[in-house]
């Protein structure tokens, strides 16, 4: 059977499947976002009492039932997949995840698990992997993001992940230059942007 097709395969989507966007704090990433109509904000780093949004507030939520940040986001999960089985179909056209920067912290258990199943780490004690020797756990923490990336993927037609901006001064050939990128530890923000179907950055017209 021929792989090569005879003639232009036409484009089965209109909007990405997943998107990043970052910016500098309080430029106004989240409340773009959050009008956006049939839309969930998963507020992640407690930020988002200001917006009048359809959102739930991940941290507030733990703190006054109890729980773990994730088992929270578990409970979520269920719930949206359930509401979509619901509907047959997607509940949320959009699903936003604000932030990346914060979801990176609240995999360290995730990420603490998925290193105490290998051989070397079968014995460890700790609860940060990224205090392993070596950067050896930034591994075990881009894993454990990507995971908890893909939780999501498929409960919308779209997930967008908000992060911070992350802008330092860097020498290249002799010259002193701005990097601007996603606040992640080390090659999980380029890993992360590679893996999406868009990227953008947010800025005010005022701001630079």
């Amino acid at each position: 059977m021929a792989l090569i097709p005879k003639t232009i395969v036409k484009s089965t989507r209109v909007n990405p499947k997943s998107i990043v966007l970052f910016a500098k704090p309080k430029v106004g990433k989240s409340t773009m976002v959050a009008s956006l109509p049939n839309s969930l904000l998963i507020d992640l780093e407690d930020g988002s009492d200001y917006l009048d949004a359809m959102k739930v507030n991940v941290l507030a939520v733990a703190k006054a039932e109890n729980k773990q940040p994730l088992q929270v986001i578990q409970e979520l999960i269920a719930e949206i997949k359930q509401m979509n089985a619901d509907k047959g179909g997607y509940a949320f056209k959009y699903g936003i995840l604000d932030t990346v920067t914060a979801a990176e912290d609240l995999v360290l258990p995730l990420a603490g698990d998925l290193y105490r199943n290998t051989t070397q780490g079968r014995n460890w004690q700790g609860s940060d992997v990224r205090s392993l020797p070596n950067g050896a756990g930034y591994l075990y923490t881009r894993e454990a993001l990507a995971m908890f990336i893909n939780m999501f993927r498929e409960l919308f037609e779209t997930v967008i992940i908000i992060g911070h901006l992350k802008d330092k001064l860097i020498e290249k050939e002799g010259k002193e230059m701005n990097e601007r990128g996603l606040d992640l530890a080390g090659k999980s923000g380029p890993l992360l942007c590679s893996q999406v179907d868009a990227v953008g950055y947010v800025y005010r017209d005022n701001d630079g």
